[in-house]
């Protein structure tokens, strides 16, 4: 094996033993097929697919709005308590084999609003599937509220509620995503005012298929100190000089935005020219049966496409480290572990 070989090879094995943080994770886009279709039979639930096949055919979107009809079309198999158990603790488990320690999850909770679930069990199935994997294994998981923005204003105050009430069952953040072209941030500005009165972080999709306006009113209207996706302040240099001095976190994902077609192509992508600006971004797999990835292939992505290097994976997990929504105490000290151990594995590969 040539030393550029090694190289390569060393990185790769970073890749996959470097300790990770993802923040932008939808508990719906992880469901594995096999369960998807468990929990539909068991829920006498109709999917317009019969098999494994059948439900990675619908993996394929010719645009945003096919994605969310999908998604939104799937997530009806989850209907009880011991469904968000299950799924919870498989991608616990999945996340642990990606060597992620902390993981920030969204549920959609519009949708089981709709079909008249109860939250409180839905989310506390939720939280008992992700303690039983954090005691198996080392990997832990705050729940984030993530609103669809098209219901309208009145339905969100309901769910902050909601929110609220289940803090102390591991919600520790409140969102908006769903359809942004037709519904800016703005509106939503008292919600999100009243969520952070209570105690919980906030962040948003924002500029991902609308543009820097959409980023601007998120920040200002809002107040999200981290932005879901983000990559459309690219084309506002003072937009990108203010994520950078105030250290407002794009939680970036590439594969989805080539999937939902938010960007035409890897190499129409701004992730390089984000980081190189010096924007804090942190890498994410947004709904990563979905979207057929992982994070360790998203971080692949970053090196192979986009030239990123071990320094650079490392600025990627530590920032993502800093911008979970945790007390400080606990951020600093999970950045400290990630910080020794990635130095033990820098030292161990050579990297």
């Amino acid at each position: 094996m040539s030393a550029q070989q090694q190289r390569i090879s060393a990185l790769d094995e970073f890749i996959v033993r470097i300790p990770k943080v993802e923040l932008h994770l939808h508990l719906e886009g992880a469901i594995r097929p096999a369960t998807l279709l468990a929990l539909a039979e068991r829920n006498g639930v109709d999917l317009p697919a019969r098999d494994e096949v059948g439900v990675a055919q619908l993996f394929t979107y010719r645009n945003f709005h096919e994605f969310l009809t999908v998604f939104m079309v799937l997530a009806r198999s989850l209907t009880t308590g011991r469904d968000f158990e299950q799924v919870a603790y498989e991608l616990g488990v999945h996340l642990a084999e990606q060597n992620v320690r902390y993981a920030e999850v969204m549920i959609s909770p519009v949708q089981y609003h709709r079909r008249a679930l109860d939250l409180d069990e839905v989310v506390q199935g939720a939280a008992a599937g992700f303690i039983r994997a954090a005691r198996e294994y080392n990997v832990r998981v705050g729940l984030v509220f993530d609103y669809g923005r098209q219901f309208g204003v009145d339905l969100a105050w309901n769910l902050l509620e909601s929110a609220i009430r289940n803090m102390k069952h591991g919600v520790v953040g409140w969102s908006i995503g769903g359809d942004e072209i037709n519904h800016p941030p703005e509106p939503f500005a008292d919600v999100f005012a009243a969520a952070r009165r209570a105690g919980l972080q906030v962040m948003a999709h924002a500029g991902e298929v609308v543009g820097p306006l959409s980023v601007w009113g998120a920040i200002e209207a809002l107040g999200a100190r981290r932005i879901g996706h983000g990559i459309r302040s690219i084309d506002d240099p003072a937009l990108v000089a203010y994520l950078r001095t105030h250290n407002v976190v794009l939680d970036v994902c590439p594969t989805s935005n080539i999937r939902t077609g938010a960007v035409s192509s890897l190499d129409a992508h701004p992730l390089r020219r984000l980081f190189d600006a010096g924007v804090p971004l942190t890498l994410n797999t947004d709904d990563p049966v979905f979207f057929g990835t992982t994070l360790c292939r998203e971080y692949r992505l970053a090196v192979q496409h986009f030239g990123f290097t071990a320094d650079d994976l490392v600025r990627l997990t530590l920032t993502g480290a800093h911008a979970a929504f945790l007390p400080k105490a606990d951020r600093l000290a999970l950045a400290r572990e990630l910080e020794r151990e990635i130095a033990d594995l820098r030292a161990e590969l050579g990297v």
